[in-house]
């Protein structure tokens, strides 16, 4: 009986370590978050009602409040920790994709190549797209904290309603760095894939999906379902590969011109 291809599986544990890489900084700059605040704004709005208040003592306190968290913030997402962290789940993704097609094509005696000259630039250029996206976090971050704290003063919010903003705003970045994870996860492990199936002459693949609850029917759809690396099929307007997809999860796992002959 001949052996079953190994299936192609989804790189979990690089995807949890890169999200809570950045959950890290996220949670950090939350911390400085709420000791900026009490420092800067909960004194202004604990004695709004004295007659000592004054409008211009609350806008003082909010720019002292976003310059130091803007310094904050850069000091926590500097350039050298967001670059380690993509890096160093780009280069996660890649090893397990390797081994994985490694195991899968043992089965049928074939070697993988040794040299991949597309390697060096792919993996740069995911590994600068990723200190993008972690800079868009920190970004969004800072600009929903600025707006929660201007509109909570200008609206008479209390002191403990704009604390619960904060702390929910950290909460909420922490799922954009999850989806993130996810969606970046699938989408380099499905390029590699298709990469290097095709480096050693694999021209087709069959759809796998994640088979749980919070697989999308489309792609539940095309799940056992093959296709050519230079025709994939359509999801939502686009062309895709499995995982390219918006926080897809699905795999590619390689088609052999000998299983096609034996489905004639």
């Amino acid at each position: 009986m001949a052996k079953k291809v190994l299936i192609t599986r989804f790189p979990d544990a690089a995807t949890v370590s890169y999200s809570r890489a950045i959950e890290k900084m996220i949670t950090a700059l939350g911390a400085e978050t709420l000791k900026i605040f009490e420092k800067y704004i909960v004194p202004q709005l604990t004695t709004r009602q004295d007659a000592e208040y004054t409008e211009d003592g609350i806008l003082d306190g909010i720019k002292k409040m976003f310059y130091s968290l803007r310094d904050k913030a850069n000091k926590i997402f500097t350039t050298t920790r967001n670059e380690r962290a993509a890096s160093s789940f780009v280069k996660s993704v890649n090893r397990f994709n390797r081994h994985n097609i490694e195991q899968q094509m043992k089965v049928k005696g074939i070697g993988l190549v040794a040299t991949e000259p597309w390697l060096k630039d792919f993996m740069r250029s995911k590994v600068v797209d990723n200190v993008g996206y972690i800079k868009t976090i920190q970004e969004d971050y800072f600009d929903e904290i600025e707006s929660i704290v201007h509109d909570g003063v200008k609206d008479g919010a209390s002191i403990k309603h704009i604390r619960e903003q904060l702390i929910n705003q950290v909460d909420i970045s922490k799922n954009k760095a999850q989806f993130i994870a996810v969606d970046q996860a699938g989408s380099i492990l499905g390029q590699m894939t298709a990469q290097r199936h095709q480096n050693i002459g694999i021209e087709k693949f069959e759809w796998y999906d994640a088979a749980d609850e919070r697989v999308r029917d489309s792609h539940r759809k095309l799940s056992g379902e093959t296709f050519s690396y230079s025709d994939p099929p359509e999801v939502n307007g686009r062309k895709v590969l499995p995982g390219e997809d918006y926080r897809c999860r699905c795999v590619a796992l390689p088609v052999f011109d000998d299983e096609e002959e034996e489905d004639i």
